[in-house]
């Protein structure tokens, strides 16, 4: 699923230097994907806990500032981490965040007027080609576990864009959301398999 409260051209057309700050940037995909659609001059605070993905994620984006932080701290020193941006940016978090943790997220988007792009949030929908007798079970079982707790308290799960979303209308954000399934087939093999081995072990 992916959500927004913005146009990305819109929310940095104002600033000569605007900030993007990703949060759980991983490796680095966000700035790949979302970069061609902003100004040469962005520059990216890229966040996330695991120093190993963080290095990755540097070497991929030279010049950009990365900050190691446990996202889970997110509200009062952790929503420093907002300061001075014109966008903020997340990918594939929402299903694993807590309803109070997205909350707060809100709150500190909301009291600096702050726009969110939120990409690859998990919302349930799951189908296999050729289908298999046992494709239920396992889908059951996988939103049982996104469902858990995954570091911020119990997991929104496949309800993760729907809660963010009625909380940013809530406070007064535009939001516009859109479908965005990925569609893997033998040209994605790596991935598909490797989305497969992750389905099997959650």
């Amino acid at each position: 699923h992916m959500l927004r409260s913005f146009d990305p051209a819109e929310a940095s057309r104002n600033a000569a230097s605007p900030l993007v700050v990703d949060l759980g940037c991983g490796t680095g995909a966000t700035p790949r994907a979302l970069g061609p659609r902003l100004p040469t001059a962005t520059r990216w605070r890229l966040v996330d806990r695991d120093p190993a993905l963080l290095a990755i994620a540097a070497a991929r984006h030279p010049g950009a500032e990365t900050i190691r932080y446990d996202l889970a701290e997110i509200g009062g020193r952790g929503t420093d981490l907002l300061d001075g941006a014109s966008l903020v940016a997340a990918s594939a978090l929402f299903d694993i965040v807590s309803r109070d943790w997205a909350m707060r997220l809100v709150d500190a988007l909301a009291a600096r007027r702050l726009p969110l792009y939120a990409a690859l949030t998990y919302d349930g929908r799951m189908r296999f080609a050729p289908a298999h007798p046992a494709d239920g079970i396992v889908h059951a079982a996988f939103d049982a576990d996104q469902a858990g707790v995954k570091g911020f308290g119990p997991s929104l799960g496949p309800a993760g864009a729907g809660v963010l979303a009625a909380a940013l209308a809530g406070a007064g954000y535009r939001v516009s959301a859109a479908s965005s399934p990925w569609r893997l087939g033998s040209a994605e093999r790596a991935l598909s398999d490797a989305l497969v081995r992750g389905i099997a072990a959650a």
